[in-house]
């Protein structure tokens, strides 16, 4: 199985390079990765202007531009062989709930998913291990190898990882959750800079949840390991039954 692996925080990151050493013992892997972190940038992509690409080896390349962007170019410049699978992390810092929107570690894994690829996104709270995230690297190829062939090809299965892992800490810890609700409330700080001109920065994001059952919020906090199929039609369906009793 070809297996494409990309992130999006950059080509330095100890995660993509975890996934690369520990996939490439049972599949065929390609790398190719922003060079430089393109985090929170979700499904951006590159239009109307060129990308410089780096061609390491036949294998691995570099990409100024976004997650988005590597995976396209992965998938259709003709510098990789065919993509069975598509594989976006290991994130540094978890993507759950409606963080999916914002992700560019998912978003990347979504596009994969938009082109009909079977496409997982990987994201640990650990920032930075000392192991370089080899744990959370087995983990993952434990669960391609147990679940890959049978991963819908327009689905995006949204895996994150616990910094302690419920015993025995293995894939049988694995359990499959819907996303749950997060709550976002943002700061900024203010700079005058000339005039009626400003500039403003973004500090001090604060992040919770609505504490329900079912959710990757609540299987994460038991050690648990979430996995949540997020689906590429996002069509509100209870909405247009309101409406069309109205």
């Amino acid at each position: 199985m070809n297996v494409l692996i990309t992130n999006d925080d950059g080509i330095a990151s100890a995660g993509i390079l975890a996934l690369e050493r520990i996939l490439a013992r049972d599949y065929n892997t390609f790398l190719i990765a922003p060079l430089k972190e393109k985090s929170c940038t979700s499904m951006a992509m590159t239009l109307f202007s060129g990308m410089r690409v780096e061609r390491v080896n036949e294998s691995h390349y570099i990409v100024d531009g976004y997650p988005v962007d590597c995976v396209n170019i992965g998938l259709y410049s003709g510098i990789f062989p065919r993509i069975d699978l598509v594989l976006s992390g290991i994130n540094r810092g978890v993507n759950m709930g409606y963080d999916v929107h914002y992700s560019g570690t998912v978003g990347a894994a979504r596009h994969g998913a938009l082109h009909g690829i079977p496409s997982i996104a990987a994201s640990s709270i650990r920032i930075d291990p000392e192991d370089g995230y080899e744990r959370e690297a087995i983990l993952i190829r434990d669960f391609i190898n147990e679940y890959g062939k049978n991963l819908s090809s327009s689905t995006v299965y949204n895996l994150n990882f616990p910094k302690l892992l419920k015993p025995p800490g293995d894939l049988s810890i694995l359990t499959w959750t819907k996303l749950g609700r997060r709550i976002y409330k943002e700061n900024y700080e203010k700079k005058h800079i000339i005039g009626g001109v400003s500039e403003f920065t973004i500090y001090g994001s604060q992040m919770g949840y609505h504490p329900e059952p079912g959710t990757d919020f609540a299987a994460f906090e038991q050690g648990l390991i979430p996995v949540s199929a997020v689906r590429l039609n996002v069509t509100d369906t209870e909405e247009l039954s309101r409406w069309a009793k109205l």
